[in-house]
């Protein structure tokens, strides 16, 4: 019992660096600041005014804090034990223990984690637009520097893996996995056409536009295919609706009256958010007869669900697990088995820079990967600031390298060239 905790207190206190001070990044402090063996040291942000607020929220005594940008002055303040506020990310990937990037960028994602890589810091990733993007040679190099690379708990996709992990450990074969969508799908929504909506949930009209839109979904996805080799069944999944009862019956082969072409697959679904969900066979007739009479339906396949995800709340564990146990919550298995490409929202001009993920030029559709070579589709994490069309591009077109001139600068781009050239050997 409580092996976590007994393991974190032998180990002593873990010093944390969070980058990002939106909800994600502002809970993460209060709840580290809030529990012993924690000591989140550096608190990093782009924006003053809400890492200021983050701070404050915290209700943490400000002359516990010092703000500064420089490295050395940082060490220094460190020994002084203060918390530091700064708008240098590179000292949160430098002076502590762990990372924990929550800043949903991918562009500053590769960055911080390229630099904890090189500093011997451990890395625990919010950022899944980036995983999915470059996760997998981001694995194989904190491999090689003995870090740990980490997505999260609580997210999704952490979620989706710990279910695996539990069904596999009681022996089942695990045929889908999923989550539910907490909101509308609409592929062409628009920061514009979500203002009023963003504003009345508090949050960034992008950031609302890239769920609706879907391209978060396939992101997080993305994510669970690159950690355990499932793939999805079409491309941008089903889609369907159904409820926590029906999850096993309405996920079943073609074959068998269902909609799928063959297991081992990822889907999402309305009417089960914000849950997640596996669906299951037993491999024996003993066990299966079990699940009967634990009323878990008539079979052969079962579901086995789970109602929610609490996001950065659970990110605390995955720290744990990455500095004490040595252990990844979720992270690439090897080359990628499935990507997230982009899809025109409107006609495109040539000429036209394009935005990113949560704009309202493309959106993001989840493809195996084999259907993205054969393509030579451009996977939605790599169309940063500066890219823009070399010819015209329809609405509703996979977007493909030839249809852009991307940003040869960026640091995830070039990352992207180097993981796509290393898992071709």
């Amino acid at each position: 019992m409580f092996y976590l905790q007994n393991k974190l207190k032998e180990y002593g206190n873990i010093s944390v660096g969070i980058v990002g001070s939106g909800i994600m990044g502002t809970s993460l402090f209060t709840l580290l600041s809030q529990n012993e063996n924690f000591y989140p040291i550096i608190f990093s942000s782009r924006n003053k005014v809400t890492l200021n607020n983050a701070i404050k929220s915290a209700n943490i005594d400000e002359k516990e804090f010092a703000f500064t940008d420089d490295f050395e002055e940082a060490k220094n303040l460190i020994k002084e034990k203060k918390y530091i506020a700064t708008t240098n990310n590179l000292i949160a990937a430098s002076l502590v223990d762990c990372i924990v990037d929550c800043t949903g960028d991918t562009e500053t994602g590769t960055k911080l984690s390229l630099a904890a890589i090189e500093n011997g810091v451990d890395i625990v990733s919010l950022n899944v637009e980036m995983d999915a993007t470059v996760g997998p040679i981001l694995k194989v190099m904190a491999d090689e520097k003995g870090i740990i690379y980490s997505g999260t708990k609580g997210d999704e996709p952490g979620a989706i893996v710990e279910i695996y992990e539990f069904a596999k450990n009681c022996g089942f074969d695990v045929l889908v996995l999923g989550k539910g969508k907490n909101n509308e799908l609409n592929n062409y929504a628009t920061p514009e056409s979500l203002k009023k909506a963003a504003e009345k949930k508090g949050i960034n009209p992008r950031m609302l536009t890239s769920f609706v839109d879907g391209t978060n979904t396939m992101i997080e996805l993305n994510a669970v295919c690159n950690a355990l080799g499932f793939v999805p069944d079409i491309r941008g999944c089903h889609f369907i609706e159904t409820s926590p009862k029906n999850i096993a019956k309405d996920y079943k082969l073609k074959k068998d009256g269902g909609i799928l072409n063959s297991y081992g697959v990822v889907d999402f679904a309305t009417g089960i958010a914000p849950g997640v969900f596996a669906v299951v066979k037993a491999k024996s007739d003993i066990i299966d007869e079990e699940m009967k009479y634990l009323s878990m339906g008539p079979g052969p396949n079962y579901e086995i669900y789970r109602p929610y995800h609490l996001t950065s709340i659970e990110t605390i564990i995955s720290i744990i697990k990455a500095v004490v146990l040595r252990d990844a919550s979720i992270a690439p298995k090897g080359e990628p088995f499935a990507e997230t490409v982009a899809v025109a929202k409107r006609d495109i001009k040539k000429g036209e820079r394009l935005d990113s993920i949560g704009g309202e030029m493309i959106f993001g559709t989840l493809e195996k990967k084999s259907d993205q070579i054969e393509g030579n589709h451009v996977p939605i994490g790599i169309v940063t600031e500066g890219s823009f069309a070399k010819r015209d591009i329809k609405k509703g077109k996979l977007v493909t390298y030839e249809d852009l001139s991307l940003n040869e600068t960026s640091e995830i781009v070039k990352l992207r060239k180097k993981q796509d050239k290393y898992f071709k050997k």
